[in-house]
């Protein structure tokens, strides 16, 4: 693969997946806006991101493929994305190892501050890779500085 191609792929990549990962942060904020405004107190589904995981999971893979294409900012979506994949995956097993999923244990206490907050956490990585997904964008469309030596001539 050539150079133009893997940079044309890389923009494409990096951007279908930025808007991927910000699609569902979006729709969360839009809903919350609209659902406070209609019953007029505070609504805010912050499980909207968890609910629609596989958004955010194509938007991430393809981030990484677009970092890998270009060689920029890969370990960093990468481990992020790994981290929002096993935040997500924890909250969901303590909710059910600890009954919380079924009805058995009563969602207030430790147990359930605990998975409420890792959700939380899995919703600021999402945000993380959204952030990183706008910088490699950046990154992609950045100028290139020419050498001292060939702009004298």
């Amino acid at each position: 693969m050539n150079a133009k191609t893997k940079s044309t792929l890389s923009k494409i990549f990096a951007i279908t997946g930025t808007v991927l990962v910000w699609l569902p942060v979006a729709f969360m904020f839009l809903t919350a806006i609209v659902g406070s405004i209609a019953a007029k107190k505070l609504l805010f589904d912050y499980l909207m991101l968890a609910e629609l995981f596989f958004v955010v999971l194509a938007g991430s893979i393809l981030l990484i493929i677009a970092g890998i294409l270009s060689k920029t900012l890969t370990k960093w979506l990468g481990w992020t994305a790994a981290a929002a994949i096993l935040s997500l995956g924890a909250s969901q097993m303590l909710a059910v190892v600890s009954g919380l999923a079924n009805g058995e244990h009563a969602p207030f206490g430790f147990v359930f501050g605990a998975v409420i907050g890792i959700i939380v956490l899995y919703n600021i990585l999402v945000i993380g890779i959204g952030v990183l997904g706008i910088l490699l964008i950046k990154r992609l469309y950045a100028k290139k500085e020419r050498p001292a030596e060939s702009q004298e001539t």
